[in-house]
């Protein structure tokens, strides 16, 4: 019975091939990728916001009724509004 051996030959070609495959595979480049979160896109959506001077003058209204001690707050509805904000729902 005769076995006929594999040669060396062989192995080395076959040993290149894979060992060029996977230099391939290592050298693909990895690409950052960012994401903005809500809070990001919201102060965005604001700048643009054609009724952000509207937020302005009830800011300015705001800070008046403060100064003169006649804001009121629903302290319920702050609340709500916390506990929406932690828990990722609203801004």
């Amino acid at each position: 019975m005769k076995i006929n051996g594999v040669s060396p030959n062989k192995i080395i070609n076959l040993y290149n091939t894979t060992k060029k495959l996977d230099i391939k595979d290592t050298n693909k480049v990895q690409r950052d990728s960012i994401e903005i979160s809500s809070l990001g896109k919201s102060l965005s959506y604001m700048s643009l916001d054609e009724n952000y001077e509207i937020s302005e003058k009830r800011l300015e209204e705001i800070r008046d009724e403060i100064s003169k001690g006649t804001y009121n707050v629903d302290s319920k509805l702050v609340a709500q509004r916390m506990i929406n904000f932690m828990k990722g729902r609203e801004l």
